[in-house]
């Protein structure tokens, strides 16, 4: 090889390169495997391509950096870049992300409550809520209501009364001691355990797919769909990275994370159809859901919830009025 050939080489690699490139190292909130964490994956290397590049993010599961509830303090320290998550992982740092993270009974689905992040001016809230620790918060991304794997059959909210249930705290915890319940916080395995054992009637997890993928339906009969939680997910980044970017690679970021949000409702609407299926015909679960009455009732329960946490600081009271005014925009409150 020449040393003309070598230059000519070398320059025309550096003129591939990308002018800028700025690498995001960002841990989601599930393991490598979930569908959610695969997802991440395929958007990242489309991101890198529509960039040309100029924005790469280097994806880590579930602990594999920080624990889940660590990931703003590892952003804020320059351990990560961002995080895909939920926010009330960070409750206990600010009760305003309890607030934003779960909306409990409030919407009766997933869908009504995306208005209020697109028409209801909750994006924008969160936006200035993540902003207060040096944050964007790029999007929020799709995750359905969860149900309750129980092993006796609750079929009201006044069926929660004396019911032994494993719950992890904040929001939906405070809801289900004003219908009753006991609670007992423990993690997913010793859950499944206790379940067996009968030292537990329920257990407060997640959707029916990550129910099942725990096993916690193979000592639990029941699923219970009162609206008792349903959490918020989010794609957010360091506000000096978010800043470093062009205003065209920020919004291609911004549509990519839109185009995953889009991409899971349908992939976790599929998993979550095969897993009630397989939960119902190979184990005999009974699926029951909350009617409009008691739904109402919960409804009424999480005003005293939004009163205590709204009253806490006056970010988390922006965010329950606001919920509270595009509920009643609504019809339905």
């Amino acid at each position: 090889m020449t040393i003309r050939t070598l230059v000519l080489g070398t320059a025309i690699g550096l003129m591939a390169m990308p002018a800028f490139a700025e690498n995001f190292r960002m841990q989601t909130f599930l393991g490598a495997t979930a569908a959610t964490t695969t997802a991440f994956e395929d958007m990242a290397a489309e991101l890198a391509e529509t960039t040309g590049g100029e924005v790469e993010i280097q994806v880590f599961p579930a602990g594999s950096v920080v624990g889940a509830t660590d990931t703003m303090d590892a952003i804020r320290n320059g351990l990560l870049d961002g995080q895909y998550t939920g926010p009330t992982f960070f409750a206990g740092l600010d009760p305003a992300f309890a607030v934003f993270g779960d909306t409990l009974s409030a919407y009766p689905d997933v869908e009504t409550r995306a208005r209020w992040f697109s028409e209801g001016g909750g994006l924008e809230l969160g936006r200035a809520l993540y902003a207060d620790y040096g944050m964007h918060l790029i999007c929020i991304v799709h995750w359905p209501g969860e149900e309750i794997p129980s092993t006796v059959p609750i079929r009201s909210v006044a069926d929660f009364e004396g019911i032994t249930i494993r719950a992890p705290g904040g929001l939906p915890s405070d809801l289900l001691t004003r219908a009753g319940a006991q609670l007992v916080n423990l993690s997913p395995g010793d859950a499944i355990t206790a379940l067996e054992t009968g030292v537990l009637d329920a257990s407060d997890l997640a959707n029916v797919g990550l129910n099942m993928a725990f096993g916690m339906y193979q000592n639990a009969p029941y699923s219970i769909r009162a609206g008792h939680s349903m959490p918020v997910t989010e794609m957010s980044v360091s506000m000096e990275k978010w800043e470093a970017l062009s205003p065209e690679n920020q919004a291609a970021f911004t549509a990519a994370c839109e185009g995953l949000s889009a991409t899971l409702e349908t992939v976790l609407a599929e998993q979550e159809e095969a897993a009630i299926a397989a939960a119902r015909d190979d184990l005999g679960v009974e699926f029951i859901a909350f009617s409009d009455e008691d739904a109402a009732t919960f409804r009424a329960m999480l005003q005293e919830v939004w009163d205590d946490w709204g009253s806490r600081n006056d970010r988390a009271a922006q965010i329950v009025e606001s919920h509270r005014a595009f509920l009643a925009e609504l019809g339905i409150m």
